[in-house]
C-alpha cells in the first residue's frame, strides 16, 4: 500500500500536465518514492506504534528501518512527544541517519517490493509501469500519470481503505482508518478540552491531580487523556481527568499501568453518579454511561497495550 500511495503522490506532484501528456514515459525515481514511503512509516509508527505485520519478532524491514530511524530522532530531541514528519526537521536534525535510512529503504523496495505489482494472482499485468528489477527508476505512459493524478481522491481513499483492512489483521488499536490517514494531513489536528472541565468537575470539585494525587493550585488544571490521545485519536469524557500541567507533560506518549485505569474506572463510575444527580445529561454523559456498560475503558486500554 506504501508502495500505491507513494507512486499516486509523485503523480499528483507533477505540475505541467501539458509536458506530462506530451511524454511518451515519465520516470518516477526509487529513491524520491523511498522517502515518501519512510515518511508513511515513521509517522503510523511514531504516532500510534502500528503492526505491520503478524510475526512481531521478524517485522517488516520498513518498520525497522523506520524504527531506528524513530530511536534515532528522539534521542536527539530529547522527546518521545509524537510529531508530523514535515514539523519534525528530521532531515537536518538526523541527517546522515535519515540519508542512510532513504538508502536502505530504495534497497528494500527492489529486493522485496517493486516487482510485486507487476505480477497479479502469478500472472503479470501490463500497462501498470515499466521496471527492470534492481534499476533506480520505474516509467509510466504519460496519459496514466495524468489519469492517476485526475483520480487522486479515489485512488487514495482505496488504498487507506485496504491498507486499513490489512492492519486490522495485526493490531487491535480502535480507529484505524483514521490513524491510516493521518499521513495525508499536514497536522493533527486536536481539539480544545475546555468544554469538558464542567463534568469532570462535578466528580473533582477540589482539582486534585489524577496522576500525582496532589491538589492543583495556582494554575488552571490540565484536562489529560489517561490513554493517551495518540492511541484513541478521539476527546471522550470517560478518558479525561484533571492533572498539573507538569504531571500531564512529563507522561508523554505511555500507556498507563493498570492501577490507573482501576481508578479511572472507579472515577467514571462516581462521575456518572455525580451528573445525573445535578441532572447534567448530554450526549458526553451518554457516552459516559455507555462506556461503563460495556466496559469500554479496559477494552481500550488492552487493545492499545497489543
Amino acid at each position: 500500500m506504501a508502495w500505491a500511495k507513494a507512486i499516486t503522490e509523485i503523480a499528483v506532484e507533477q505540475e505541467n500536465s501539458i509536458q506530462i501528456e506530451e511524454a511518451f514515459l515519465v520516470e518516477i525515481q526509487l529513491r524520491d518514492i523511498a522517502k515518501k514511503v519512510l515518511r508513511y512509516y515513521f509517522e503510523q509508527t511514531l504516532f500510534f506504534d502500528l503492526q505491520q505485520s503478524s510475526n512481531p519478532v521478524k517485522p517488516p524491514v520498513m518498520l525497522s528501518i523506520a524504527k531506528e530511524l524513530i530511536a534515532t530522532y528522539q534521542a536527539r530531541t530529547s522527546s518521545i512527544k509524537p510529531v508530523k514528519w514535515f514539523k519534525s526537521n528530521i532531515e537536518a536534525v538526523c541527517s546522515s541517519e535519515y540519508e542512510k535510512a532513504v538508502s536502505s529503504t530504495v534497497r528494500a523496495l527492489k529486493s522485496d517490493v517493486s516487482y510485486r505489482f507487476l505480477r497479479v494472482e502469478g500472472k503479470e499485468v501490463e500497462g501498470v509501469y515499466q521496471y527492470v528489477q534492481k534499476a533506480d527508476s520505474l516509467f509510466m505512459q504519460g496519459e496514466d500519470v495524468l489519469a492517476l493524478k485526475g483520480s487522486r481522491l479515489i485512488v487514495f481513499d482505496a488504498i487507506n481503505y485496504r491498507w486499513t483492512q490489512m492492519l486490522e489483521n495485526f493490531n487491535h488499536s480502535p480507529r484505524l482508518s483514521k490513524k491510516v490517514r493521518i499521513i495525508d494531513e499536514d497536522q493533527v489536528r486536536r481539539k480544545p478540552l475546555g468544554k469538558f472541565a464542567e463534568f469532570i468537575e462535578a466528580e473533582n470539585p477540589e482539582f486534585h491531580c489524577f496522576l500525582c494525587g496532589e491538589k492543583i493550585v495556582a494554575e488552571t488544571p490540565a484536562i489529560d487523556h489517561v490513554i493517551p490521545w495518540s492511541y484513541l485519536y478521539s476527546d471522550d469524557l470517560w478518558n479525561l481527568v484533571f492533572a498539573h500541567r507538569s504531571c500531564n507533560s512529563s507522561k508523554s506518549n505511555v500507556i498507563p499501568h493498570e492501577e490507573k485505569i482501576i481508578q479511572l474506572e472507579a472515577r467514571n463510575q462516581v462521575l456518572l453518579h455525580r451528573l445525573k444527580e445535578n441532572s447534567k445529561l448530554n450526549k458526553h454523559v451518554s457516552e459516559l454511561e455507555l462506556a461503563i456498560e460495556s466496559n469500554i475503558v479496559r477494552k481500550f486500554w488492552i487493545a492499545c497495550l497489543g
